[in-house]
């Protein structure tokens, strides 16, 4: 295993260990700042948070709503961007370079507001998910049901979440499968409790239960029948 001093570190004459620049600068939040300013890169008047005097790998770089934190790859030189925004940081976006000047525009054009395309057509290695989109858009629970509906592994499922989706109070809710179960969630932003989990049994049958009486457990052999519970129950949420 590649040591983490001998990597970051190195004599820069001999061009020894990926990060010759922290042995000029110090950590890798400095070594940003100073590439920064020697480039003309306006990375905004906000400090930085501080880091740990023991972890030189780590940035993290913010503004209103935003945030971008930057690790060491140590096997080889690398960048290792991560970026979030929104409620809950939830609008996020992923990707890695060598370039440290690069990454430090990266930086700057997340904090000055560039959406999540802007990001990745300037920086075609910055990648999101759909569901990052959704979060950026307002809109991530209609795209998780979605995403839900074009997943061949839950095809079983379909008809289901078809149904489920068709009634409006229950389409308002964040879907996601946890262990072949559905699970329905008041709050995309996981900032109020409360979900339906809904079980569909080998036998065809269904089991419908809420985040408030987990343990009581409402067997359907109807469709309609489970759908009708699931807005009631919804409405005690």
């Amino acid at each position: 295993m590649t040591d983490a001093n001998g990597a970051i570190g190195g004599d820069p004459s001999s061009g020894s260990g990926h990060y010759p620049e922290f042995a000029r600068f110090g950590g890798l939040t400095a070594t940003i700042l100073a590439t920064a300013a020697e480039h003309g890169i306006d990375l905004g008047d906000e400090p930085p948070p501080p880091v740990p005097d023991w972890s030189p790998k780590v940035a993290v770089f913010e503004s209103p709503a935003r945030r971008v934190r930057v690790n060491l790859l140590l096997e080889e030189r690398g960048f290792v961007l991560w970026l979030g925004s929104g409620r809950g940081l939830r609008a996020s976006a992923g990707g890695t370079t060598s370039d440290l000047v690069e990454t430090a525009r990266v930086i700057a054009a997340w904090k000055r507001g560039a959406t999540l395309k802007e990001l990745s057509e300037e920086f075609p290695f910055m990648t999101y998910s759909r569901l990052s989109q959704g979060y950026e858009d307002g809109n991530p629970e209609a795209v998780m049901w979605d995403l839900l509906l074009g997943n061949e592994e839950f095809e079983d499922y379909r008809n289901l979440i078809t149904a489920l989706r068709a009634e409006s109070v229950l389409a308002e809710m964040f879907p996601y499968m946890s262990m072949w179960t559905l699970v329905l969630a008041k709050d995309a932003y996981d900032e109020q409790p409360g979900q339906l989990r809904i079980r569909q049994e080998t036998d065809g049958s269904y089991l419908l239960s809420s985040s408030k009486a987990e343990e009581d457990n409402r067997r359907f052999d109807r469709l309609d029948d489970l759908v009708a519970a699931a807005v009631a129950l919804r409405a005690d949420l």
